[in-house]
């Protein structure tokens, strides 16, 4: 039953607008087939792409320092045909000896080259050039990224079996800010905060107003149908 009309009429009012707009940012109507949320998805991935850069770039300058350390691993491989596959990629490495026993992979190589190479594939990536990695390695350029970052895994693993901590805590270093990155943000748009802050704005707080707007529509509903909420009384000992 309703107990007062007037905030029961503003509820529904407010709802049913807030039900309509629901209804067209789901619909494909904010460019290339994509709903609002994907639009806003979209935006906030390349707007973080372009905030990620700096941070790319800074872990890429250390490289040089690990030039002329020079790395013996040995690293175990699920089967055979992983082995084939990491030894074709760590050959890519100026400079590297990889030997191949069945799922056993030794490679020495310079840390600095080994590391200038997955930059070169990583950067690639991150400005969407995949062309040039496939070509490369001869594989989806996915693929040969994620094949860098179990590598580098492996060699981490066995660093740290020869304890050269140094080593395997700065590969560590790499594979989170420079191969994660290159990988996850493969495909999206670079976008800079200051180009975009219009839009950064307006959804911003549209996202405020809107959730307020469902809020308020709930709280006339409810007031409308005499749906309250009282504090209990205190139950009096005996």
């Amino acid at each position: 039953m309703i107990r007062d009309s007037k905030a029961f009429f503003i509820g529904l009012i407010m709802m049913a607008s807030f039900l309509g707009i629901y209804a067209y940012m789901m619909s494909p109507s904010f460019g290339n087939g994509r709903n609002g949320l994907e639009f806003a998805d979209d935006m906030f991935n390349s707007i973080s792409k372009g905030s990620v850069y700096d941070v790319i770039q800074g872990e890429v300058k250390k490289i040089d320092k690990w030039n002329g350390t020079e790395i013996e691993v040995a690293l175990k491989c699920k089967d055979e045909a992983q082995a084939d596959r990491w030894s074709k990629a760590l050959q890519k490495v100026d400079g590297s000896e990889v030997s191949v026993d069945k799922q056993n992979v030794k490679v020495k190589a310079d840390l600095g080259k080994l590391l200038a190479n997955i930059s070169e594939d990583c950067s690639n990536m991150f400005e969407n050039k995949g062309d040039v990695v496939q070509q490369k390695y001869g594989t989806d350029p996915r693929d040969a990224t994620n094949r860098w970052y179990s590598i580098t895994k492996a060699i981490v693993k066995d660093l740290e079996k020869q304890e050269r901590f140094k080593e395997s805590v700065a590969i560590t270093q790499f594979q989170k800010k420079v191969i994660e990155p290159s990988y996850n943000y493969y495909g999206v748009e670079a976008k800079q905060v200051k180009d975009n802050s219009g839009v950064m704005t307006f959804m911003m707080v549209f996202y405020l107003i809107y959730t307020l707007w469902y809020g308020f529509a709930i709280y006339y509903l409810c007031q409308g149908l005499g749906i309250t909420m009282s504090k209990s009384a205190k139950k009096q000992e005996a």
